[in-house]
């Protein structure tokens, strides 16, 4: 599915909710808590272009791995876009993962696929930003148990240290097959 301009934002003050709403009456409600976004005021406002890059980047970065349907891959874009436009910053949360023993063989960069291991857990994530330091990730499983209290949802987002960042088996597989045929 590819942005329209007649996507828009809507924040319900009432309910508390942040949407966009999509062609055809299709409306995204926002996952995330209002206490994870920035103080919003009632709005009807049209998707910009910047947001549309934003979901455009995304969807296009899962879809190239071939294993999600569209409905999951819009819903996982419009997250992201949400958090781009909309998210407060994230103090990194790393303790709540192993450190990597491997080290991924292919490039860290928005949208590829990492794993991160709870120790009780191992879940699949899609890199949202990175930097030197940080990678804040977003969960494409269902959910990951984190600790006898905190369980994530898929969708959910996180901040962690590069070093938390496993390689993805199914990235890994593909990058190591790649490499064999070109050798």
């Amino acid at each position: 599915m590819h942005a329209s301009q007649h996507w828009r934002w809507n924040f319900d003050p009432e309910h508390e909710q942040l949407s966009v709403e999509l062609d055809h009456g299709l409306v995204h409600k926002c996952p995330y808590k209002t206490s994870r976004l920035i103080p919003l005021q009632p709005t009807h406002a049209a998707f910009s272009m910047e947001d549309a890059a934003n979901y455009q980047e995304f969807y296009d970065a899962l879809s190239a791995y071939e294993l999600w349907e569209p409905m999951l891959l819009t819903q996982a874009a419009l997250n992201r876009t949400i958090l781009m436009r909309f998210g407060r910053p994230q103090m990194p949360q790393s303790w709540y993962f192993q450190s990597c023993i491997e080290v991924p063989n292919y490039e860290l960069e928005m949208g590829a696929l990492v794993e991160l291991n709870s120790g009780i857990e191992t879940g699949v994530f899609a890199i949202l930003s990175i930097d030197a330091e940080f990678a804040e990730c977003m969960l494409l499983s269902s959910s990951m148990t984190l600790s006898e209290v905190k369980i994530m949802q898929q969708f959910d987002a996180i901040k962690v240290l590069r070093n938390r960042l496993q390689p993805s088996h199914y990235l890994q597989m593909r990058y190591d097959d790649d490499h064999l045929r070109h050798a």
